[in-house]
């Protein structure tokens, strides 16, 4: 499938631009990804396109993708964010072939094999640490204690509490309504310790909000980015020894839920995992803290 007129490379400003422009439309109306998921693909896609520029390659097919995916290798790229290109590129090409008779140009890539590291999770005597470093009386301390025991007692991801606002707190502060990946819906119930942060930070919260409606806020009134969290997170990071990202505490949450017996399908609910077998990979951690306590506790170990 050529890109090129008259021999000459159209790249991104005319033909591919068109296509991209299409495709984006495609991904977010009809398949339903995430504004995240978008963007990503659109980078990945307008790399693509640039490196076929630079390399004089006029057409999309199997050849010069896996030259791409080549120079993403030498790159020393995580093979996670590889597979998510080959992933795109697939799509992409499921796009262009959907209503002919034409291969997907892209069904030969082969997305390399996770590594299959066990998640980074804290203790609760470490999230307790880690807790300690946002702790104080004012504004922002109300607010990040408040937005740490959130993202502890729902497992929530950090691009859902973003995008949370004040009308999707239940009145009772209860339960909060999540959107998730795909624009799926769920239910989070929020404990009482989180609970108890949420109402000491939103009388805080009111001075500042003017018009804005999103549940965290910044100094200036703004809605918190996903990268002005992950900066919050640092500062408790010395306290317990290692680098603690949103993520971790959403991996703390199912790991904790599990040794203390929750089913799985039911953890699989509060994470709003599409699959069961994503959730499986905490069971693997908890297997391994068994082992742990066994070898250091038994005598015969």
């Amino acid at each position: 499938m050529k890109w090129s007129e008259g021999g000459a490379f159209m790249g991104i400003d005319t033909a591919f631009e068109r296509l991209l422009e299409d495709f984006m439309r495609y991904v977010h109306i009809e398949r339903q990804l995430s504004p995240n998921t978008g963007r990503s693909y659109d980078q990945t896609l307008r790399q693509y396109a640039a490196f076929c520029r630079d390399h004089q390659l006029r057409s999309i097919e199997l050849a010069s993708a896996r030259r791409y995916l080549y120079a993403l290798y030498d790159q020393e790229l995580a093979r996670a964010t590889i597979a998510q290109k080959v992933s795109c590129l697939k799509q992409f090409g499921r796009f262009l072939t959907r209503d002919t008779d034409e291969p997907n140009p892209f069904d030969g890539l082969k997305a390399p094999k996770r590594q299959q590291g066990l998640p980074t999770f804290l203790v609760p005597t470490e999230y307790e640490r880690f807790l300690d470093a946002f702790r104080s009386s004012d504004t922002l301390g109300n607010r990040n204690v408040a937005l740490v025991e959130l993202l502890y007692a729902t497992g929530m991801r950090v691009s859902e509490i973003v995008h949370l606002d004040l009308r999707d707190l239940a009145s009772d502060n209860s339960y909060v309504h999540v959107y998730g990946k795909g624009g799926k819906e769920r239910i989070a119930p929020i404990g009482t310790f989180a609970k108890e942060a949420l109402e000491r930070y939103l009388p805080s919260r009111d001075p500042i909000a003017g018009h804005e409606q999103a549940l965290f806020l910044s100094h200036s009134g703004r809605r918190l980015t996903t990268d002005a969290i992950r900066k919050i997170m640092k500062k408790g990071e010395q306290l317990v020894g290692k680098h603690v990202t949103p993520h971790a505490l959403r991996h703390s949450f199912a790991t904790d839920l599990l040794e203390r017996g929750a089913d799985l399908r039911a953890v699989q609910e509060l994470l709003g995992h599409a699959s069961l077998s994503t959730t499986g990979q905490y069971t693997h951690v908890t297997t391994e803290r068994l082992r742990h306590v066994y070898q250091q506790a038994h005598p015969r170990a």
